[in-house]
């Protein structure tokens, strides 16, 4: 009872039961305490909630061999170069894990940053009501929506979303800093959210390239927002967090170069470039309709199959040069087939279906109808706000700030038709300009060809983030508090009715997916407990690329970092340092050699994985092989030796 009294007098302001706002993190020690208190609650309801119910995934391989690096799993010790990431978060992250090696220290960051920037937001969002029910109900629709639409990437987690939802949240908390501060307090505020710009680049530099704009936006806006926009104050004021964030991103940048700097790095970095543009945007031209190229480039049939099953690992002569050539080829050739208008009215169509569908389009839905849901209600707060805010004028103090005059109930607004015009306006154009900005991201990605949802989900969210900003702020200037309470009651239910219809569906489909990993990874972990027991006997695997990618590793059940003696034959990691470091641990300078020469290097596959390209390989290199099964591995793997017929 005297926690609930502490609140109800923290979170009170004017008229008793009034629901009045707050600009943006403003408001006394003990409403700030409350509302720290409250967000703390909430992400840790969220937090239990998942943690109990489900387990943690890593979602893709891509997270499991990250992690595997940066614990040491893979070459033996922790490694601050993690390749995807950049090294000013892979070393500490690599440190921790040198500290206490035991611990899931890769898997602790991504909850972390998942949970920590839900924190924010919310914590941010509570600032602006100030009645203990206006809080309650705003933390429980934010909760709910955020859990429904994130839950998948909460339980299955991806370094990519990761990223995102730390722009997302700078962006948040910059747009809803109170603009009425001085220069010098507002910069102050937004230390934190140049902070999470930088994180979010060194964690996943292309995703966060490409949620950039979208955070222009934001300044935009913001900046556009001020009463006279084109002082000398204000450009300190927004100059100084953008400086903020670019310093940050050069150090990062330049200390990830410089740790990178050796010429097998270098050469490495192009090769994983050309790698990235090859597999991810084109694809290796097919060899009986291009094998002039092919020849011209010293490459055999059975050469190219390993670029079509990715185990080019075998072959010592695949490097940087060969594969850019092919890359550049393939994209060459693409651009030959389908003329650019055809393709930018297909993209259009497509872009526009998948924005206004619903249940049925994928993906898409429910995020597309948060958003849609986020434009009409943006655009509903700002008809009935002061249009420019009224008090953008810097105090004289720094870190002062003008009370906001929110108008007197039941006051009258002057000019009629007229000002709800120019309040429309006045909102419209930031709107108009968002979404003039997702549109151009989405016909990129769709153009390119390449839209997994961790990348559509990411646009999704960082759009709504930015709406749910403006919403808050264009309802901090409604005039009367009828009104306010009007609008806010429509926010909240219509919010609160879309996280009510995706729970059921959200909630069903991890529940559904969990169950679908635990089935696909039940024969894995009896394949690599295999291994783990040969490693006494020193032997050591080589594992097609393939028939290791439906496996997603549990973040904090069974760890274990102790280095694994086995390796894919391709992945993005191949050819690196890293890959080098580690064979060398066994004593194997090259996998083609190792594998047909050495008694104790073995081969695996699973059994629905083709293997003729094998033999076909050592045959085409003038080195037939004789290839022996000597054990199966839960019905689903097999093991073989591959032996030199020549010796």
């Amino acid at each position: 009872m005297e926690c609930k009294a502490w609140i109800k007098k923290s979170v009170r302001g004017g008229p008793a039961g009034q629901e009045v706002l707050s600009a943006g993190g403003g408001g006394d020690i003990e409403s700030r305490r409350a509302d720290f208190a409250l967000a703390l609650g909430a992400t840790a309801l969220l937090a239990l909630f998942v943690g109990l119910r489900f387990d943690y995934f890593y979602d893709l391989n891509d997270d499991v061999l990250m992690k595997d690096i940066l614990s040491g799993a893979y070459t033996g010790t922790p490694e601050g170069r993690n390749i995807q990431m950049l090294w000013g978060i892979s070393f500490p992250l690599s440190l921790l894990y040198r500290m206490a090696g035991t611990l899931p220290w890769y898997g602790l960051f991504l909850c972390a940053c998942h949970y920590g920037c839900f924190f924010l937001i919310v914590r941010r969002s509570l600032s602006f009501a100030q009645t203990l029910r206006g809080k309650a109900l705003l933390g429980v629709v934010e909760g709910m929506l955020f859990g429904g639409l994130f839950l998948s990437h909460l339980v299955f987690a991806q370094y990519t979303l990761t990223c995102t939802l730390l722009g997302a949240a700078a962006a948040f908390l910059f747009y809803t800093t109170d603009i009425r501060l001085g220069s010098r307090e507002f910069i102050r505020r937004n230390i934190p959210a140049a902070l999470l710009v930088v994180l979010a680049y060194l964690i996943r530099t292309e995703m966060l390239l490409l949620v950039l704009p979208m955070i222009c936006v934001a300044g935009v806006a913001k900046w556009g927002s001020e009463e006279r926009i084109f002082t000398g104050d204000h450009a300190v004021k927004y100059f100084s967090v953008i400086g903020l964030i670019l310093l940050g991103i050069l150090l990062g940048e330049v200390s990830h170069r410089i740790a990178c700097g050796s010429r097998e790095w270098r050469r490495f970095t192009e090769f994983f470039n050309n790698r990235t543009e090859l597999y991810d945007f084109q694809q290796p031209p097919a060899y009986e309709e291009h094998t002039e190229f092919y020849e011209s480039i010293g490459l055999s049939e059975s050469e190219k199959e390993l670029f079509d099953n990715y185990n080019f690992g075998m072959d010592e002569e695949i490097d940087e040069v060969m594969v850019g050539k092919i890359a550049r080829y393939a994209a060459e050739n693409k651009s030959a087939g389908v003329p650019f208008g055809e393709l930018l009215v297909k993209n259009l169509r497509a872009y526009a279906y998948r924005f206004t569908h619903g249940p049925g389009t994928g993906a898409d839905f429910p995020w597309n109808y948060g958003v849609i849901l986020g434009y009409l209600l943006a655009l509903l707060a700002g008809i009935f706000s002061g249009g420019r805010d009224e008090n953008a004028r810097r105090a004289p103090d720094h870190g002062a700030k003008r009370p906001l005059q929110a108008g007197k109930p039941g006051e009258k607004a002057a000019g009629g038709r007229g000002k709800y015009l120019g309040n429309a306006f006045a909102v419209l154009w930031k709107l108009a300009l968002l979404f003039g900005v997702r549109t151009g991201l989405w016909m990129f990605i769709l153009m390119r060809g390449r839209d997994p949802e961790r990348i559509t989900h990411s646009l999704y969210l960082m759009e709504l983030v930015i709406l749910t900003a403006l919403l808050l702020t264009q309802w901090q200037r409604i005039g009367t508090a009828l009104c306010r309470r009007l609008t806010a009651g429509i926010c909240l239910a219509l919010f609160g009715a879309l996280s009510l219809a995706v729970w059921p569906g959200s909630l069903t489909g991890v529940l559904r997916e969990q169950e679908r990993r635990e089935a696909v990874n039940a024969p894995y972990q009896e394949l690599y407990g295999y291994l783990a027991r040969e490693a006494g006997r020193d032997n050591f695997y080589l594992i097609d690329v393939y028939s290791t990618v439906s496996y997603s590793e549990k973040m904090f059940a069974d760890v274990d970092n102790s280095l694994d003696n086995y390796d894919i034959m391709g992945g993005w990691a191949c050819k690196s340092p890293l890959q080098r470091k580690k064979l060398s641990r066994f004593g194997i300078d090259s996998m083609e050699q190792a594998l047909r020469e050495r008694e104790d290097v073995f081969f695996v596959r699973k059994t629905d994985q083709d293997m003729e390209w094998l033999p076909a390989y050592y045959e085409g290199h003038g080195t037939p092989v004789e290839i022996c099964r000597v054990d199966t591995v839960a019905e689903m793997f097999e093991i073989y030796a591959v032996r030199d017929r020549t010796l």
